[in-house]
């Protein structure tokens, strides 16, 4: 995998762009450390985990909801709460004044 300094992409914004073309990743490094990545378009493997990542983060800011990130995701919602459960992410998350809403609601059945 590439590697490109941030006075380098400051300086040369094509060293990137170079090897994004020939369909390498970049790593952006900061006092030799990597700070983040950039992937090729073209890159199927690496586009699917960022899209999983980007229906993930959509779903925890409320963007969509459970039944449609198992959609985006392609898996059943049982599945989906054993990848939640292995992520240690909370299946429901209700805040207490949810909860009370609920309790009333179910009261009034």
């Amino acid at each position: 995998m590439e590697s490109v300094t941030i006075r380098d992409l400051k300086n040369n914004p094509a060293t990137m762009t170079t090897h994004l073309e020939k369909g390498n990743p970049v790593f952006v490094t900061k006092h030799g450390k990597p700070i983040g990545i950039t992937v090729p378009l073209d890159n199927m493997v690496m586009n699917q985990s960022i899209k999983e990542l980007l229906f993930f983060d959509l779903y925890k800011k409320d963007e969509i909801s459970f039944g449609k990130l198992a959609e985006f995701l392609d898996v059943s919602k049982d599945k989906l709460r054993k990848m939640f459960v292995a992520m240690d992410m909370p299946v429901i998350d209700y805040s207490p004044s949810d909860v009370l809403e609920e309790i009333e609601a179910f009261k009034n059945l």
